[in-house]
């Protein structure tokens, strides 16, 4: 009978913990919808103001602007990397934390300094525990305290980069691909890269516009805003490959539960009939002996 009991409080742990796991899964569901909605929302923008901005720049020509100056400096790198205050979502947070490991090791070997500013308890800790030189550490972050941490973060590097406080640096974060897939992003930031954009050539080249005021002047406002700009798309990023993460883990260890549950009430029903067995032939055997 103690095997039975035993077994017993085995199923209604299980019980417990899929209860548990369920509810995690439909609050990360709710969440998740929410932080999709506002990724996806924001990257059109995202994409147009890039293509504006290489626009501009092939308007505008030759332009110095601080955010797009090399630095003197040579030596010291900033990496800005995004994770999770909490776990319990899968590979989501020791991958992105594996992948900028590897390339601050990389750097390192290089004979480069590299300062940490890492947002999210796991990266923190992480980063801390293996000796790195973290300068900032943010956590409890919520979403309504993006757009305050971007501009703060963004005048910041920018301050530094003024005064050849680094040579480039990077953001690390996930970027939200599907609900089973978040890809670790690594990318420089500062100084600023211009691209060609999406737009077709032909079109910009059929094209003429008229800036005003011109383009050079123009170019100067708009990438200060396309940093801040991408610095809070990868809040956003991270907020929905969090939640999606954590939706899958917790749907994964609901059905693990379940699966474990039917194991544990076959065994205990086995059991039981092994007991009931026993007891009627220690009967028969009792009354045969009289």
């Amino acid at each position: 009978m103690g095997s039975l009991r035993d077994i017993r409080r085995r199923i209604a742990s299980v019980k417990n913990t899929r209860q548990i796991t369920r509810a995690m899964k439909l609050v990360a569901g709710a969440r998740l919808r929410r932080a999709t909605e506002a990724a996806t929302r924001a990257r059109p923008y995202q994409a147009s103001l890039s293509r504006v901005l290489a626009r501009v720049a092939r308007a505008a020509g030759e332009v110095e602007h601080d955010l797009l100056r090399v630095p003197a400096n040579d030596t010291d790198i900033v990496v800005v990397v995004l994770s999770s205050d909490r776990g319990l979502c899968g590979s989501f947070n020791s991958n992105i934390v594996r992948a900028t490991q590897e390339r601050v090791d990389r750097l390192q070997a290089d004979g480069k300094k590299v300062r940490i500013h890492a947002y999210g308890r796991k990266a923190v800790q992480h980063f801390r525990k293996r000796g790195y030189d973290v300068v900032a550490g943010h956590e409890g972050l919520e979403p309504s305290d993006y757009a305050g941490a971007t501009d703060e973060l963004a005048a910041l590097l920018v301050r530094e980069l003024g005064e050849d406080a680094f040579e480039k640096a990077y953001l690390a974060y996930n970027e939200f691909r599907s609900v089973m897939s978040q890809k670790p992003v690594f990318r420089q930031l500062l100084p600023m890269v211009i691209g060609e954009g999406e737009e077709d050539a032909e079109e910009a080249e059929a094209s003429e516009y008229l800036f005003e005021p011109e383009a050079a002047g123009l170019l100067g406002t708009l990438l200060p805003m396309a940093l801040r700009t991408e610095i809070h798309q990868a809040f956003l990023e991270t907020q929905a490959g969090e939640q999606a993460a954590r939706m899958t883990a917790m749907d994964s260890a609901t059905r693990n539960a379940s699966e474990l549950i039917d194991v544990l009430t076959l065994e205990y029903n086995r059991a039981r009939q092994a007991a009931i067995t026993t007891e009627l032939i220690e009967i028969v055997s009792g009354a045969e002996a009289l």
